[in-house]
């Protein structure tokens, strides 16, 4: 489904300026005056439609503040939606598909799940727009398009950084694996795999589920049977959050880490007192003393009174400043131009992080690992790729 984006929540709702189109009564001027449209491949409706909102929430933010300067080079931005339902490879390339033929988007942000964007890599190519994902399966980036730029940490580095924590930090010996299982899941849980191998390090026992799956006593179960001292698990934000609050009512002692999805707000509401003891590897807390995401709170609150950002608004804002910043620099602005802008990026300072590429399409190179007390992710460990 597409959607023309609109911005009804408070104080936004005047403020994001979307350009009308050019009037022709003077040819020569029409194209100056034409918007440049960016699109947003997003989950919109469905199971995991909050995490869309929270896609556009911070991209909005990002595009009032260039088109209340005046948009680029006199041009203003304008945003088209397409839903593509999460991690459903169809209506990932039906939305791709729509945005670039249809909307004709120059340039876009999303989709986000590892298998929403896989099949979006050959039309990516064919359409020559390049697309800002936060994706972290390790097999994203490899298919080694120039079209693909990932703006979160590459779960090839985050998964072993997080196996390391785990065995030599926490001293555990006897590992559960967990993980959902789509090619996100299937990659993520590969490269834990791998980093207990490379430590002499084998499983105990290995589950797979989905993400309609809803009780996991049985695993849960046989993890405790198994007398496992923790389990990681790679999987989405709602399986995360049950199986925590799963664990916490059967009341099991082994530990649970597992990918970014064990510190987002639908996991921490999902498992509520479960959640305490839960460690992730990520990139952003919002909770984080650092100037730039106070200030970006403040910011964020301002155009939404009464919510604050979590790392969908907050790293999509930053892939949202990333193509305003290609847009400046590309002449003229067309895809691929904005792909060209794009890789020249070195050292672009965002709120989770600074953003450079890297030949395979990565731009993000550091992240944090998180432990919930209390309800709260707090940031136990800095790490970096480097």
């Amino acid at each position: 489904m597409l959607h023309p984006l609109r911005f009804s929540r408070r104080s936004l709702i005047k403020g994001i300026a979307l350009a009308p189109l050019a009037t022709p009564a003077i040819l020569s001027r029409a194209r100056a005056a034409d918007p440049i449209r960016i699109g947003i491949s997003g989950p919109m409706t469905g199971q995991f439609a909050q995490n869309g909102q929270w896609m556009k929430s911070g991209v909005a933010i990002a595009v009032k503040q260039v088109n209340d300067k005046g948009g680029i080079k006199g041009r203003m931005i304008e945003v088209r939606i397409a839903d593509d339902l999460g991690p459903n490879p169809t209506a990932a390339a039906n939305a791709v598909t729509k945005l670039a033929t249809q909307d004709e988007v120059v340039a876009l942000v999303g989709p986000h799940y590892t298998p929403g964007i896989l099949p979006n890599v050959p039309l990516l190519a064919k359409y020559k727009i390049p697309c800002l994902t936060g994706a972290t399966g390790p097999v994203v980036t490899q298919q080694g398009s120039p079209w693909v730029f990932r703006v979160r940490l590459n779960d090839a580095i985050g998964a072993d950084l997080l196996v390391k924590y785990v065995t030599e930090d926490l001293q555990w010996k006897k590992i559960g694996l967990g993980y959902v299982n789509t090619a996100f899941g299937q990659s993520g849980i590969a490269v834990v795999k791998a980093s207990l191998t490379k430590r002499n390090v084998e499983p105990v026992l290995v589950q797979a589920h989905t993400d309609a799956t809803k009780d996991y006593t049985s695993q849960i179960l046989a993890f405790q049977q198994a007398g496992v001292d923790g389990i990681i698990v790679w999987t989405d934000d709602q399986p995360a959050g049950l199986i925590a609050k799963q664990s916490k009512t059967l009341g099991v002692k082994f530990g649970i880490a597992g990918n970014t999805a064990f510190s987002q707000p639908i996991f921490l509401g999902l498992a509520g007192e479960g959640a305490d003891g839960c460690m992730a590897i990520g990139e952003f807390v919002k909770d984080n003393p650092d100037e730039r995401v106070q200030s970006w709170k403040k910011l964020y609150a301002a155009a939404y009174p009464g919510d604050e950002p979590e790392l969908y608004a907050t790293v999509y804002h930053d892939a949202a400043k990333l193509i305003i910043a290609a847009m400046q620099q590309a002449d003229p602005i067309t895809g691929e131009g904005i792909q060209r802008a794009l890789t020249a990026i070195r050292d672009f300072q965002g709120i989770v992080t600074r953003y450079g590429w890297t030949d395979n399409g990565d731009m993000t190179h550091s992240g944090i690992i998180t432990k919930v007390t209390r309800g709260k992710p707090e940031i136990v460990k800095v790490i970096s790729s480097s």
